[in-house]
């Protein structure tokens, strides 16, 4: 558990062994998901988990702004004992770990972007595309659904949404509310941001890959994967796929190598 600067209590788990990995949840509002994206990292790197506040297992209590989230990240980070982490932020938790970097770019040696939804948040075209989905596969949990809808293999999707949930919290409608419409970073900014960053985005994800196309065109050291046959969570749909290009990109040699994957 860590206690940020205002008393707010952080569930926190480590795992692996390594230089330092945080790993940003998805939502506003969920909490952490990505134990299976741990295990694949974990004889590499060190990977730190945590619940952001009012969500899952950490207190429920405000502030729910952008700048108290970027301070409780930092929080995180100072409880790995290192000066600089790699970090990798999930959805929402892309937006979080970028702007993270952005306040903080010397508390930040990577940047794995996994998923996110760009400079202009999500499209029209993904909306519909969930509106879709929920419209033609009626199911008893409308949330479960609405995570389903996130997977690119409908027939697996149902198994895979209830084994990305588990353990199962519920969602803090009221931190969604609060950053669900996060402002756009600065295309200045970003084309100062001199970390090592990788976008990694799923082909078939509801968010096209095209959405970091203006990200992808603003940071100044930054390559882009997209994963075949996986749609917003390719850690689940796309592991042989995502695997060797996460590691690669998170380990301690590449890092000092000083080097980012060759392809845009």
């Amino acid at each position: 558990m860590i206690v940020t600067d205002d008393g707010c209590r952080l569930w926190h788990e480590v795992s692996g062994r390594g230089s330092a990995v945080v790993l940003v949840h998805g939502g506003p509002g969920w909490w952490d998901m990505l134990g299976e994206l741990a295990e694949m990292l974990a004889d590499v790197v060190t990977v730190h988990r945590w619940d952001q506040r009012g969500g899952g297992r950490s207190d429920r209590r405000g502030p729910y702004t952008l700048d108290r989230f970027v301070a409780d990240l930092d929080a995180v980070r100072a409880a790995t004992g290192q000066e600089r982490v790699a970090v990798v932020g999930h959805s929402w938790g892309a937006t979080l770990a970028l702007r993270y970097a952005l306040a903080h770019p010397d508390r930040v040696e990577r940047l794995l972007y996994l998923g996110g939804v760009g400079i202009d948040g999500p499209s029209a075209e993904h909306r519909l595309r969930v509106a879709e989905i929920l419209a033609r596969e009626p199911h008893p949990d409308p949330w479960l659904l609405r995570v389903s809808a996130g997977f690119a293999d409908r027939a697996s999707a149902p198994a895979l949404a209830e084994r990305l949930t588990t353990p199962r919290f519920a969602p803090n409608d009221d931190v969604a509310a609060a950053l669900g419409a996060v402002r756009p970073a600065r295309v200045a900014d970003l084309r100062r941001l001199r970390v090592p960053t990788l976008i990694a985005h799923g082909a078939l994800d509801t968010r096209p890959p095209r959405v970091t196309d203006s990200l992808l065109a603003a940071l100044p050291r930054v390559s882009r994967v997209v994963v075949d046959g996986a749609g917003h969570y390719p850690w689940l749909e796309a592991p042989r796929a995502l695997a060797p290009v996460v590691r690669d990109f998170l380990s301690t040699a590449r890092a000092t190598a000083g080097r980012i994957p060759p392809s845009r």
